[in-house]
């Protein structure tokens, strides 16, 4: 097993000692290893921060600690580089910082910065137990199983993997909560969405995940809504989907704006994998 390296940030909030609480189990794993995260704001709080999460921790190897950079968004990305990152973690940042975050220009400023799929901490969640991942159909969903999977096989989670069929004729609108109709019409609409989907199912079984499939009919963020509404999630996966036109670029970075600002749960954005000079030309 691969060693999983996780650099969770810290500022003293109570969505970060969440974020410590909520990655616990998992640090107790000896292939977990836990970097620390301070930005030079907090420089003089940094004992205390630390050890007050490596106490709640209580790490199977002892974490990392790391001061850098004179932001949060700047001490992220400069961490995630240098220690080769396979996951950051972070709660929302000041009220003024988060704000910004949200709005078009931050978000892909930081998500095109960074080269490692991230975790915001939303809502209170007790522990990491059942996960909804949200798969468009394409190839990239066997990236955001591999990702799920790195997290949640250490806990025998369960993880439900969604996917929104947006377009029904009316004639069939008594039928769209029939499964075995809703995975027709799937089918029919591309026969690559069922492969796709199954293929993820693989990833997780091997790691010991129990996984089942849900379909929904109707508008992507609103279904993704509901299902979180009435699933009892503790984590929401987002995947890593390419674009191809700077429109497509666009809607995906609405919609994982929305959820991000709206979701209940700790939101996981994975992130795509790219070749290597195109990764380290854009963290530059």
């Amino acid at each position: 097993m691969h060693t999983l390296d996780i650099v969770v940030y810290l500022d003293g909030s109570s969505a970060a000692r969440r974020a410590v609480v909520y990655l616990a189990p998992l640090a107790h794993f000896a292939h977990v290893q836990i970097t620390l995260l301070l930005d030079q704001q907090h420089e003089a709080q940094a004992e205390l921060l630390f050890s007050n999460a490596e106490r709640l921790l209580q790490a199977a190897n002892t974490p990392v600690r790391s001061i850098r950079g004179s932001t949060p968004e700047r001490a992220i990305v400069l961490a995630a580089r240098a220690c080769d990152a396979d996951l950051v973690v972070f709660g929302p940042l000041s009220r003024q910082g988060w704000q910004r975050w949200l709005g078009q220009p931050s978000v892909r400023s930081l998500a095109r910065r960074l080269t490692t799929s991230m975790l915001l901490m939303r809502g209170r969640p007790n522990e990491l137990r059942r996960a909804l991942l949200c798969a468009a159909g394409g190839s990239e969903v066997l990236r955001d199983a591999e990702v799920t999977a790195d997290l949640l096989g250490p806990l025998q989670a369960q993880v439900t993997i969604l996917h929104i069929l947006s377009q029904m004729p009316l004639i069939f609108e008594q039928r769209i909560n029939e499964p075995e109709f809703l995975w027709e019409q799937m089918l029919a609409a591309d026969s690559r969405v069922l492969s796709n989907i199954e293929a993820a199912r693989t990833i997780l079984h091997a790691v010991d995940v129990e996984t089942k499939v849900r379909i929904r009919v109707g508008m992507v963020v609103e279904e993704i809504k509901a299902e979180l509404r009435t699933g009892g999630y503790d984590l929401l996966v987002l995947g890593a989907h390419r674009t191809t036109t700077p429109l497509d670029r666009v809607l995906l970075e609405d919609i994982s704006a929305e959820l991000l600002r709206d979701s209940p749960v700790p939101v996981l954005l994975v992130h795509n994998i790219r070749g290597k000079d195109d990764a380290d030309s854009t963290a530059r």
